[in-house]
C-alpha cells in the first residue's frame, strides 16, 4: 500500500522508515470509480492525495458555461487543490477520477503533527506546491506560445500513458481543440511518422 509513495518521497528528500511509517498511519486509503467525483467544484479540499493507481482529471467552468478539461493527475502523482490546503479557500475545479483509482488521502489537519515528526516532511510539502505552481505556469506558457501539434507531442514524450487512458474529447479539451480536430492532426502525424519509420500512439475513445 506505501510502497510507491515511499519510493517517490526517497527521491525527494531523505526520511527514516519509522518516521514514514508513523507519517503513513495517520492516510487513508480510498478507492473511486471511473467518473466519480474526489472533489466538486465550491467544495473544500481538505487533503493531500497521492495515486497508486488510476488517472485524474481537472476540469473547470469557462466563461462560455463549457467544462474546460485544466491538468491530468497520474500514478505515482501527490494531488490537491492547493487554494484549500494553503488559504482555505474553496475549490473553482472539479477532480474527477479517469480510471479507477486508488488514492492515499492525508488530511491537512494532520500535517503540522507530520512536520513536526521530521523536518524533512515539510521540505516535501514545500517542494510539492514549487511543483504544482510550476506544472500551472507550463500549462499557461504552452498555451499561449505553442501550437496544437507541440503540445500534444509534448503529452507523447512525458505522459504516453494519458493517450491510451483518456477519452480523446478529454485530451482535445486539454488541448483546447475539438475532438474531430485532434483526430485529423493525429492523423496527419501518423502519416509523417509512417513515413520516417515511427509511429503514433493511438488515443483512447
Amino acid at each position: 500500500m506505501y510502497k510507491k509513495v515511499t519510493e517517490y518521497i526517497q527521491q525527494k528528500v531523505s526520511i527514516p522508515a519509522d518516521q514514514l511509517e508513523q507519517a503513513f498511519s495517520h492516510s487513508t486509503l480510498r478507492y473511486y470509480k471511473k467518473g466519480e467525483y474526489l472533489l466538486r467544484s465550491g467544495e473544500y479540499c481538505n487533503y493531500i492525495g497521492f495515486i497508486n493507481s488510476g488517472l485524474i482529471m481537472n476540469t473547470f467552468l469557462g466563461e462560455n458555461g463549457k467544462e474546460v478539461v485544466c491538468n491530468f493527475f497520474f500514478e505515482k502523482d501527490f494531488f490537491t487543490y492547493l487554494e484549500s490546503i494553503k488559504d482555505n479557500i474553496p475549490s473553482h475545479k472539479n477532480f474527477i477520477a479517469l480510471d479507477d483509482c486508488e488514492v492515499l488521502l492525508l488530511k491537512k489537519s494532520d500535517l503540522p503533527g507530520i512536520f513536526a515528526l521530521h523536518p524533512g516532511f515539510e521540505n516535501l510539502f514545500n517542494q510539492l506546491i514549487l511543483e504544482k505552481l510550476q506544472g500551472m505556469i507550463l500549462y499557461e506558457q504552452q498555451k499561449r506560445t505553442s501550437t496544437i501539434e507541440e503540445r500534444y507531442l509534448y503529452i507523447m514524450e512525458n505522459h504516453p500513458e494519458l493517450l491510451d487512458q483518456a477519452p480523446l474529447k478529454y485530451i482535445a479539451g486539454y488541448l483546447g481543440v475539438e475532438p474531430p480536430s485532434l483526430s485529423r492532426l493525429r492523423k496527419r502525424l501518423v502519416k509523417g511518422r509512417s513515413a520516417s519509420g515511427s509511429s503514433v500512439r493511438k488515443t483512447g475513445n
